[in-house]
Formats: C-alpha cells, structure tokens, sequence
C-alpha cells in the first residue's frame, strides 16, 4: 500500500483541505486535554481511512465509509468540522462500485448522514452537509468514469496504432516478397541456361549472364523503388517485362491489353498481382503458353492470367494471400480456376483514387 500512496497525485492531497476546520476546532479552549486528544486521535483514524480510500477498489470500500460514519457519530456534538467526514465518505463511493452500484452506495451514504443527524440532535446547518456529500458525491463518480472511458479510450488508440504497424509490416513483406520473388526466379530461370549453354555457346551463354547481371541490377532498383513507395513501372511495362520473361522461359505468351484508366494505387496493384501470377507460372505450372487478357467491362477492369499447365489446387502461398489482400483493399476480387491448367482472375471497380 505504502507504494501506492507514493503514485498519487498532489490533488489528493489537497483535498485534505476540506478536513482542517475540524483539526482547527480541535485546539478550542473549551476542550480539555482529553476530549483534544481524543479529537486528535480521530483525525489520525480520519487520514488513515481517507487515504486508503485512495488507492483501494472494490466493495472493501464500504468498510471505509463505516468508519467515516463512526467518526461524525463520534465526534458531531463536540466539534462543528465533524460533518466534512461525511462529504469524504460520499466520495469514496465512487470507488466501490461501477456506475449504478455507486450511485446507491452514495445515496446510503447520505441517508445514514440524515439519520445521524437527526439522532444526534445536530445543529440545522448540518443538514448541508448531506446536500454537499449528494453534489461531491455525484461529481466524482462521473469524474470516476470519465477517468475510466479516457483510459479505455487510450487502450483502443495503442491498439490501432499496434494493428497499423501489424498492417504495414504485413504490406512491406507482400510487396518486398512480389518484388524479390519474380526477380530471383527469372536469375534462376537464366543462371541455370547460362550453365547449359556454356559448353555448347559461350557468346550465347555469356550474353544470358549479363542479362542476369540486368535483372538483378532491376530488381535492386525495383527494391529501392518500393522502399520509397514507388512500388511499380506502370501495367504497359510491367506487360512487356512478363512478355520477356516468359518467352525466356520457353513459354509462349500471348497477351491481350486494352486502353484502361486506372488509378495509380489499382496500376500498382495489378502490375504486382502480374508479376506474381507470371511467376507461378514459371515456376510451377510446367505450362508451354500463357493467355494475358487485360481489359474493362461493366465499369470493372478485369485481368486475366491462364495457362495450360497442370492445374490443381493448392493452398494459397504468401504470394497470392498477398496478392488477394491487396486487391481486396481495393475493392476487387480474385478467383482461381484450375482445370486443363490454371486461370487466375483479377475484377477491380474502375473508379478515381481518392
């Protein structure tokens, strides 16, 4: 406890100004020594109890209110600051319970200060007493729950702050993944004919190893260019590349691109799901062609990546989950056929970036 008493705030300690009229009274020259003494030791009992009040929750607190009680039982007839113990014990309520049962807590409170009051025969500005603890009381329940959804509310803010940077760590590793992926597969793809070619053509082998000295150079700059957030050379580019690529691949690609107006976050977002549809391609469909339809219908664009391999149906990897959820950012959807081969669809709403 005594830990605790070291977090509180000087406010509350200050309020122990409210309790210095009746310490004051208790030095009177009409007191003898022992009625002052006996004064003295009930505010003692008083700072005790008011201080636990501080630091303790929950229903014990009602125990703290009884010895409030007590003290103006006490001490009401003798000294005129006794009725301030009243108005300390109303605040504590606050603490016992949540909102309703507080405010029931309260109300006993001051009924019992009613009562005291009139048992005691006090004087009839006492009756204040039990107005102020009302008003005191209710204050510092709601002051309570204000304190309470302002911490809540701090905890909602900490967590979306958490959940955004979950996010964009999730959004670097699919577009770093997209990015890498592609481009490691197609220096494979060409270190291995270079590796072939080497005993039957050097000059053919030697110009493979420098187009994989190109590539690479490409994908180092591509990883700057996401870092930075320029993520993609445009969809135009990015269908010539995977023309390229393919073809280099033994496959024949055949692609069918229209004119369409995108917004730059949807060009982004196609030119990345390109990459990773053409990449799966190489790298898993032993397919021999490759069909790329890009066009718009019904105020959509669709984008279309089929090939004659051998199909199946595989669980999603990091590659296609990333490229998923970022079409679904974008209000699009994705969907994966498989038959004679595999065909992967792309339909994204055409509409402005905001």
């Amino acid at each position: 406890m005594i830990h605790k008493l070291r977090g509180l705030s000087w406010q509350s300690y200050a309020w122990l100004i409210y309790s210095v009229p009746f310490l004051v009274a208790s030095f009177a020259s009409s007191f003898t020594a022992g009625e002052t003494a006996a004064m003295l030791a009930g505010y003692g009992v008083f700072l005790v109890t008011y201080l636990a009040g501080q630091v303790m929750r929950g229903p014990r607190i009602l125990w703290l209110m009884a010895v409030m009680d007590l003290l103006m039982i006490g001490f009401g007839r003798m000294n005129p600051g006794t009725g301030s113990f009243l108005i300390y014990g109303a605040a504590m309520a606050a603490h016992a319970f949540p909102m309703r049962g507080a405010m029931v807590a309260l109300w006993g409170q001051v009924l019992i200060g009613v009562v005291i009051v009139l048992a005691l025969d006090l004087p009839t500005w006492y009756y204040m007493m039990p107005v102020l603890a009302v008003l005191i009381g209710a204050v510092t329940i709601q002051g309570v729950r204000n304190d309470e959804n302002n911490a809540r509310l701090r905890l909602a803010q900490a967590e979306v702050v958490r959940l955004a940077k979950l996010a964009e760590r999730e959004r670097i590793a699919r577009d770093l993944h997209d990015v890498l992926g592609h481009t490691l597969s197609v220096v494979v793809l060409k270190s291995e004919l270079a590796q072939k070619l080497i005993t039957r053509d050097v000059t053919r082998a030697a110009a493979e190893m420098a187009e994989v000295e190109r590539i690479a150079r490409d994908g180092l700059a591509e990883v700057r260019q996401a870092i930075t957030g320029y993520r993609s050379s445009g969809l135009a580019a990015e269908l010539e590349h995977v023309r390229e690529t393919l073809v280099a691949a033994g496959i024949q690609a055949t692609i069918e691109a229209g004119a369409v107006p995108l917004a730059p976050a949807q060009e982004t977002a196609l030119s990345l799901a390109l990459r990773e549809a053409t990449t799966n391609v190489i790298r898993h469909a032993a397919a021999t062609s490759c069909h790329i339809r890009f066009y718009a219908q019904d105020g959509s664009v669709l984008m279309e990546v089929a090939d004659n391999g051998r199909g199946g149906e595989a669980p999603f990897g990091n590659g296609l989950t990333g490229m998923r959820e970022r079409i679904q950012a974008l209000g699009g959807v994705l969907q994966r056929e498989a038959g004679q081969g595999t065909r992967l669809s792309i339909r994204m709403p055409l509409k402005a970036e905001g």
